[in-house]
């Protein structure tokens, strides 16, 4: 029968998470024949070759970087090593249920042509369970194609050109990829009853300033993706809709938001109100995204565009 689905995993820095979450891979109601756990090793100065090293198996594959690329990078480079039909994205800190990948086959088996997607269900603690429960409301959202629980035929992600490696860092490489999944006539489909358990301890949580340079990463690819594909869709998503950029505008001549996020940085200092935090870090996404799409020009805005278009092999 041979390896019918392929779990893809990017990792960097995260030994002692994937310590928690390889085993649950590796605890399937499906046979390891059946599949095989890919793990693109984004030049991780921890010790995660030991911890892969640890649970080593006969269906794990493990691929290195020895510089630190990004997440688009990272998952090319799985694909391309993976030998299951089916490709199933997880990321390093998913924690999942025994019949995890059976529910995604399941549904690749009631229906062809589909993309499905699956409850991220967040957690600060594993879950003591191996089995805990699935629910139809439990960890429910609606993003079509989350890489942190999402699968797809390989065939089709290939048709649809991979993923687009002019995204360099943080943000956006997986919305960009459904748009062109959506040219190749794919259908979207959830499954309630295959959830991960997104595990984020509380010692991992993001500060102020870690998340303003989170967002200074998501403004800038989101011009990026604007470029690619400039529709209102997109303008909306990545708040580069002229609306939003006017209103930034306005707030910042009217309270100074950036004389008060580049204060903040400078001293060290989180800004008291969760409101003003919520103002700083909106400002800094629509602030780096505008200035990226300046900096890119129209000429160049305009190959961008061209280049996605051609990306998508026709069925």
């Amino acid at each position: 029968m041979g390896v019918e689905a392929s779990l893809i995993v990017p990792t960097r820095n995260r030994a002692d998470i994937l310590r928690l979450s390889l085993p649950r891979f590796q605890d399937q109601t499906v046979a390891r024949e059946r599949y095989e756990i890919v793990i693109v090793d984004d030049a991780s100065d921890d010790d995660t070759p030991a911890a892969v090293e640890e649970n080593a198996a006969p269906n794990i594959v493990y691929r290195r970087h020895e510089t630190q690329k990004a997440a688009a990078y990272a998952r090319n480079r799985a694909i391309e090593a993976a030998s299951g039909k089916l490709l199933l994205f997880v990321d390093d800190d998913a924690l999942v249920r025994p019949d995890f990948i059976e529910q995604h086959l399941i549904s690749h088996q009631q229906a062809t042509g589909l993309v499905v997607s699956g409850p991220i269900v967040e957690c600060s603690k594993p879950p003591a369970e191996r089995n805990p429960p699935a629910g139809w409301m439990l960890g429910r959202h609606s993003n079509p194609f989350a890489t942190g629980n999402a699968s797809i035929a390989r065939e089709t992600i290939l048709r649809a050109g991979m993923f687009d490696e002019d995204f360099g860092t943080y943000g956006w490489e997986d919305s960009e990829m459904y748009r062109r999944l959506v040219k190749t006539g794919v259908k979207r489909h959830y499954n309630w009853r295959a959830p991960i358990y997104h595990y984020k301890p509380e010692t991992v949580r993001r500060s102020f300033f870690d998340r303003i340079r989170l967002e200074q990463k998501r403004g800038a690819m989101g011009a990026i993706y604007y470029a690619k594909h400039p529709i209102f869709g997109v303008a909306f998503e990545t708040k580069q809709l002229g609306l939003f950029r006017w209103l930034d505008r306005v707030v910042d001549g009217a309270i100074g938001l950036s004389d008060r996020l580049e204060k903040a940085i400078e001293s060290g200092e989180e800004p008291r109100w969760a409101f003003m935090r919520l103002l700083l870090v909106l400002h800094t996404e629509i602030d780096v995204g505008r200035r990226t799409w300046e900096q890119l020009g129209p000429e160049k805005r305009k190959a961008m565009e061209s280049e996605t278009i051609a990306r998508v092999r026709p069925a």
